[in-house]
């Protein structure tokens, strides 16, 4: 695809923003647009862990990948820093041990701090935490979590800064096919805008507008509520790093020294989904559901690390909130090139990986859009699903 291109973007989220960026850069004629403002979607409510631990080599390089192109935002938009790097911490049973390990080995060839910690050296270095079935620990020494509102607000000054326009509070109706290829968008106003290529980066919103042109994919969006942890200045002591437990099924992280963040978290793509931790609300409309966490929920998430983490349980319940994920059958990412519409591209289904990828799936989506296939890309494409 030639440089002078016209590309539309769909989605100021950390994918869309991205990608909005490195089209920019890259000499794009580019244009994002956005129904609220940058990251007012999943993004803005991402918990955005960073981690390279994945049991896929795609997932864990575009995390790689993701990390590096976070820690540089001071470089390309002059704000920031937006990574905290305090670790991230994993533990597993003894029917996941070898495979991770294998992952663990497989992630240090690929450019990452990664160790593997027996269950006392897991002991030794997280005092207060139970070892209850731990067979195997891994700590991540560079990772840790981002300022998910910061970053992608910076990704899409920086991308605007480089000719890109960024159309927000702008609602895109419908996609244009003329024959069998991309022709731009409708906005909710009426306005046509015409483009060479499209690039749906819409989240929950994705599948609604593939149907406008006769298009699917089996997404479905799952709300998923996170407890806000009242820690009363001891965050960093009662939970020091980010943190994965894929025996208790949960996950945590400080915000500062002030809370911590904690979910339930079911497996995926990083190993085998476990059913037993359940699956969040199905929710059939992205623009109504609920977005506040009732306090019940708050106490069932808080339950699962008790066991692990005892003084979790001392800690105050403020008010939680809940975010949305577009998920896929399979619970990776659906990104590449549209069957049967040429020019026009999707990057969703993220499933939970989405924000640590973020910026990485952006740089590959853009050179995706302008030079051709990119094979880290391949075992994403819309292609292993049949249209519905």
């Amino acid at each position: 695809m030639r440089t002078g291109s016209d590309v539309i973007v769909v989605g100021a989220g950390i994918v869309g923003s991205s990608v909005a960026y490195h089209l920019a850069a890259a000499g794009v004629n580019v244009t994002l647009v956005e129904q609220t403002h940058p990251a007012g979607g999943p993004s803005g409510k991402s918990s955005a862990l960073l981690h390279a631990f994945y049991l896929m080599p795609e997932l864990s390089q575009l995390a790689i990948r993701g990390r590096e192109i976070l820690i540089s935002l001071p470089e390309i938009s002059g704000e920031g820093p937006f990574v905290t790097e305090i670790g991230m911490m994993w533990v597993c049973g003894n029917d996941n041990e070898a495979s991770w390990k294998a992952a663990a080995e497989r992630i240090r060839g690929e450019g990452a701090l990664i160790e593997t910690l027996s269950p006392q050296a897991f002991a030794d270095a997280a005092p207060g935490f139970a070892l209850d079935n731990v067979a195997l620990a891994l700590w991540e020494p560079e990772y840790g979590y981002a300022d998910a509102f910061g970053a992608t607000n910076a990704i899409a000054r920086a991308a605007k800064a480089r000719g890109a326009r960024i159309k927000q509070n702008t609602l895109v109706e419908r996609l244009v096919k003329e024959d069998d290829r991309i022709g731009g968008v409708v906005l909710a106003d009426g306005t046509a805008m015409k483009a060479d290529a499209v690039v749906l980066a819409a989240g929950p919103w994705t599948r609604r507008l593939l149907t406008t042109v006769g298009l699917d994919l089996p997404l479905h969006v799952e709300r998923h509520p996170m407890a806000v942890l009242d820690a009363a200045g001891k965050a960093r002591q009662v939970m020091p790093f980010a943190w994965c437990d894929d025996i208790s099924c949960n996950y945590a992280r400080p915000d500062n020294d002030g809370v911590i963040l904690a979910g339930t978290w079911a497996g995926g793509g990083t190993g085998v989904r476990h059913e037993q931790a359940g699956r969040p609300r199905f929710v059939d409309n992205p623009d109504d559901y609920m977005e506040g966490v009732e306090e019940a929920e708050s106490v069932k998430i808080l339950e699962t690390f008790a066991t692990r983490v005892p003084a979790m349980a001392d800690l105050g319940i403020r008010p939680g909130y809940a975010g949305l994920y577009d998920m896929s059958p399979d619970d990776l990412p659906v990104i590449g090139a549209m069957p049967g519409v040429d020019g026009l591209f999707v990057a969703a289904g993220s499933s939970g990986h989405g924000f640590k990828t973020g910026p990485a799936v952006g740089e590959a989506v853009a050179r995706l859009v302008t030079e051709g296939a990119q094979p880290i890309l391949v075992p994403f494409s819309p292609s292993r699903f049949k249209a519905a």
